[in-house]
C-alpha cells in the first residue's frame, strides 16, 4: 500500500506536470505568434475536418508560407505506463496526420501539414519505443516519415544554486518540414523560456483539452473563481450557490481561446462538478439538504500556510488512504475512491486549513 507521503508527493507532481504543460503550449503559442516570419496564423483547438470525415481540434493548429502549409501539435500532460493504453495514444496520432480541410485560408486546404506530438521528459522515452513497434504496420508508417515529430520539454533549474527555473523544449524524435522552426527547436540548448516568462504563461492559468486533475481545478476555483460571488456588504460568509453559478463564472476566467462555440471553452462543466463532489467530500464546502446542484462554501477561503497544492494534496491523500483501508462489503465490490452523502453539519474550510 502507498504511503500517505507517497500520495502526497503523486499527487502535487501531477499537480504541477498539468500546469506546466498549459505553460508549454502557451509558450509554443506566443513564440510562433510573435514571429511571422514563421507562421501566418496560430490557433488553438481550430477545428479541422479529417479526411475520415471527422472533426478533430488539435491544441495547437499553425499556419506557414501564405498559409499554404501547416502543423498541428497534441500535448500530453501525462502519458499512460500500460503499454496496451500507451498504444492507444499512439495510434490516436493517426486522426490527425491524414489529409485535413477547413484550413483558415482562401480554399480551405493545405498543400501538406505536419503533426507535433509533445510529451514530458519522463514520458518520452516509453513514447518513443511504442511509436517504433506501432510504425512497424503499415497504416502508422506516417510516423517514421518527415512531417512527424516528438517534442519533449522539462522544467530545469540553473546551476550555481540558483533557484531560477528554465522551460526547456528540445526535439526528441523525428522533424518537420519547416526549416525554420527546425532551426529554433534544434539548438544545442533546446528552445528555452527563463523564469519570468514562464511565471507569465503559469499566471495565465489556463487549460487544455485534457481533463485535468481534480486538484488542479480545485486549486483553480479557489484562486480564482469563488471570490467572485462575496457581496462587500456580507464579508466573510458562508455562500449558497450552484453549479451552473459557479461554472458562468469559471467560463469568464477561462473563457473561448478564439472560436466562440462551446467546444472551446476552456473548463468544462463536468471538470467543476468532479472538483466541488471532491471538495464535498472532503468536507472543505457543504450542501444543503434536498438541493443537489447547490453548494455553501465559506467565502473568501482562508490562504494556507504552505503551498496550496500541498495543501489540498495533503488532505486529498488522507482521504484517498482512509477509503483504501476501508473494508468492503461482503457480496459487494470495494467502495469507490470517494464516496459522497450529505452531512448534518458542515465543516467550515477553515477548519481544514
Amino acid at each position: 500500500m502507498l504511503s500517505l507521503l507517497t500520495l502526497q508527493q503523486e499527487c502535487v507532481r501531477a499537480y504541477r506536470r498539468y500546469a506546466d504543460t498549459v505553460a508549454v503550449l502557451c509558450a509554443i503559442y506566443h513564440v510562433l505568434k510573435k514571429e511571422p516570419r514563421i507562421a501566418d496564423y496560430v490557433g488553438i483547438e481550430t477545428k479541422l475536418r479529417n479526411s475520415y470525415g471527422n472533426d478533430i481540434r488539435p491544441d495547437l493548429v499553425v499556419m506557414c508560407e501564405a498559409r499554404t502549409k501547416g502543423l498541428l501539435f497534441e500535448f500530453k500532460w501525462s502519458l499512460p505506463f500500460s503499454e496496451k493504453h500507451l498504444e492507444k495514444e499512439v495510434r490516436e496520432i493517426k486522426k490527425y496526420a491524414v489529409p485535413c480541410s477547413q484550413w483558415k485560408n482562401s480554399n480551405g486546404k493545405v498543400d501538406y501539414h505536419d503533426v507535433v506530438f509533445v510529451c514530458h521528459i519522463e514520458d518520452v522515452q516509453r513514447t518513443l519505443t511504442t511509436i517504433s513497434k506501432v510504425a512497424k504496420e503499415t497504416d502508422y508508417d506516417f510516423l517514421t516519415s518527415d512531417g512527424f515529430t516528438v517534442w519533449t520539454w522539462t522544467i530545469s533549474a540553473a546551476r550555481g544554486g540558483e533557484r531560477r527555473e528554465h522551460l526547456i523544449i528540445t526535439n526528441a524524435y523525428g522533424k518537420t518540414r519547416n526549416t525554420t522552426i527546425e532551426n529554433m527547436i534544434n539548438q544545442p540548448t533546446g528552445l528555452i523560456l527563463p523564469e519570468e516568462v514562464l511565471t507569465y504563461l503559469r499566471s495565465s492559468f489556463t487549460f487544455t483539452r485534457e481533463k485535468p486533475p481534480v486538484q488542479y481545478t480545485i486549486i483553480a476555483l479557489i484562486q480564482h473563481v469563488f471570490s467572485q460571488f462575496q457581496d462587500p456588504m456580507r464579508g466573510r460568509a458562508v455562500y449558497e450557490v450552484t453549479t451552473d453559478m459557479i461554472y458562468e463564472k469559471a467560463k469568464i476566467f477561462f473563457p473561448t481561446w478564439h472560436e466562440f462555440d462551446v467546444q472551446t471553452v476552456q473548463i468544462k462543466r463536468r471538470w467543476i462538478t468532479e472538483a466541488l463532489q471532491a471538495m464535498f467530500a472532503l468536507n472543505m464546502i457543504g450542501k444543503p439538504v434536498d438541493k443537489p446542484d447547490s453548494w455553501l462554501i465559506p467565502i473568501p477561503t482562508p490562504k494556507t500556510r504552505e503551498p496550496i497544492q500541498s495543501a489540498i494534496c495533503k488532505k486529498l491523500s488522507k482521504h484517498q488512504l482512509k477509503i483504501t483501508k476501508r473494508p468492503a462489503r461482503r457480496g459487494r465490490p470495494r467502495t469507490k475512491p470517494i464516496r459522497f452523502k450529505a452531512h448534518p453539519r458542515m465543516k467550515r474550510i477553515s477548519d481544514y486549513f
